[in-house]
């Protein structure tokens, strides 16, 4: 069976191109995550540079698929804040914009590169018996606008526009029991009403955010308590379920041990 020539050029031109051909692209997921394929890098003997756009500040934690060691990056010019378990580090990125990943030594072989959203403080670790405290820079940020907000005035976790971004805290447990959780959040004038749900130990804290008539206005809400059963590692979620005109800015979630 004959082909007339003027579909045998398409066909012909798809099979020349390759699959290989098509470029990946930069993508940003859902949590934040911003994945960088090598098709989308500059690569030479020793090195790969990226360069991409980031929406949010803050720190990120960088990891690379393939290559090998010794492997060095930097974000910006810059060396990584701290040391990463499994990753080439944590860095942070000062502003949003415009960013480039330099990484040196053994590249050949990188696939793609990472950067999630990281804790800006640390895991916290309660002392036996005392409140545990959850502030703001020690949350792990989910999302792609959600950021810790490190101005002395603020302290918080604000930019939250996007219903679908939320803040995680990962902590250690050492007495079992009763805790009563007190959230400090504000909210601007006007923007009050979003509902939210605060989720850890298997418990489910719903509550409606407060107009405290400015994001920096810090009041202390009591929303409920919950058990832990045995001590070891948690989480503690925060959820947007109804978004109203703005959410909240969160400062620290406080777990004090209370009686049953």
């Amino acid at each position: 069976m004959l082909f007339p020539s003027r579909l045998l050029r398409p066909l012909l031109l798809l099979v020349l191109l390759g699959e290989g051909s098509v470029s990946a692209k930069i993508t940003v997921e859902s949590n934040g995550e911003i994945v960088l394929p090598a098709a989308d890098c500059k690569i030479a003997e020793g090195s790969v540079t990226a360069n991409f756009k980031a929406k949010r500040w803050g720190m990120y934690s960088l990891s690379v698929n393939g290559g090998g060691s010794p492997l060095e990056a930097r974000i910006n010019g810059e060396a990584a804040t701290r040391k990463g378990k499994g990753t080439l580090g944590d860095f942070y990125l000062k502003k949003a914009g415009n960013c480039v990943i330099e990484l040196k030594g053994a590249t050949k072989g990188v696939t793609d590169l990472h950067l999630k959203p990281a804790c800006e403080g640390t895991p916290v670790v309660q002392k036996p018996g005392e409140a545990i405290e959850l502030d703001a820079k020690d949350a792990v940020v989910e999302g792609v606008m959600l950021r810790y907000e490190p101005n002395p005035k603020k302290l918080c976790l604000g930019f939250w526009g996007n219903a679908k971004d939320r803040p995680r805290w990962d902590f250690t447990v050492k007495t079992p029991g009763t805790y009563e959780v007190i959230l400090t959040q504000g909210c601007g004038r006007g923007a009050g009403g979003s509902a939210v749900v605060l989720e850890t130990a298997g418990s489910a804290l719903e509550f409606t955010v407060k107009d405290t008539g400015g994001y920096q206005n810090w009041v202390e809400r009591p929303l409920g308590k919950v058990r832990f059963k045995k001590a070891g590692k948690q989480a503690l979620t925060l959820r947007v379920l109804k978004k109203e005109r703005g959410i909240m800015d969160v400062r620290r979630i406080v777990l004090k041990p209370t009686a049953k």
